[in-house]
């Protein structure tokens, strides 16, 4: 995959976040730990193979901050933290999920207005749990604490698999995106690791559940 294809791919399918004002903007520097002040996250300047290639902060809690990281197989692997809804102090069950079911639509009907974006295939999606000793430790209304949706789909003759990771911390949305290639066999496992480094960082121990009863956890 060349470098033109991975920015138009991190533009088309990692990102609909936009900053309203560029004044409100911070960047941050890569090379240090970012330590997340809203969630009490610290993100590394490498996690698994990806390391981190921007920080950016707006002041403005709804649009939040985006943490970037890629490897050298040209996969991307993004965090967002945002406010979703500042006049509670833990979003609802309800209202995490109605987002996390609008993002997944919207990165399902995403159309390529700069590339040929090929059809976009929602192919499993997952619960992410914890244990109830976990539920008990950090007073969780529940373990089933987010959801996770994989997809597929091409940009010219290049084939892609993407994640897509929602949570809520409080009342911020932490959502997570990797998106690497199909003919690299072994970047599935790098996804699923910084998956699972990023989701323990704010639970310690989780498992993938999938939706599928026929189909092998992912822990």
């Amino acid at each position: 995959m060349n470098t033109r294809t991975l920015v138009c791919l991190t533009a088309l399918l990692v990102s609909a976040f936009s900053f309203a004002e560029a004044q409100d903007v911070v960047s941050l520097p890569k090379e240090t730990p970012y330590a997340d002040d809203a969630t009490g996250a610290v993100f590394p300047a490498r996690i698994g193979s990806f390391a981190k290639t921007n920080v950016t902060k707006n002041l403005n809690p709804y649009y939040g901050t985006v943490i970037r990281y890629a490897n050298d197989y040209g996969s991307s692997a993004d965090v967002y933290i945002y406010a979703l809804d500042l006049k509670t102090v833990n979003l609802s069950a309800e209202q995490w999920r109605k987002h996390y079911d609008e993002v997944k639509g919207n990165i399902a009907h995403l159309t390529g207005k700069s590339v040929p974006l090929g059809e976009i295939a929602v192919l499993e999606e997952f619960t992410m749990k914890v244990p109830d000793e976990i539920v008990k430790r950090q007073m969780l209304a529940s373990d089933l604490v987010g959801r996770r949706c994989s997809f597929s789909f091409s940009i010219g003759e290049d084939p892609f698999f993407s994640e897509l990771v929602i949570f809520p911390v409080g009342s911020r949305i932490v959502k997570l995106r990797v998106t690497y290639s199909r003919e690299i066999t072994s970047e599935k496992a790098n996804a699923l690791k910084f998956l699972e480094a990023v989701c323990r960082e704010f639970f310690e121990k989780v498992e993938f559940v999938p939706d599928k009863p026929d189909s092998q956890p992912l822990k």
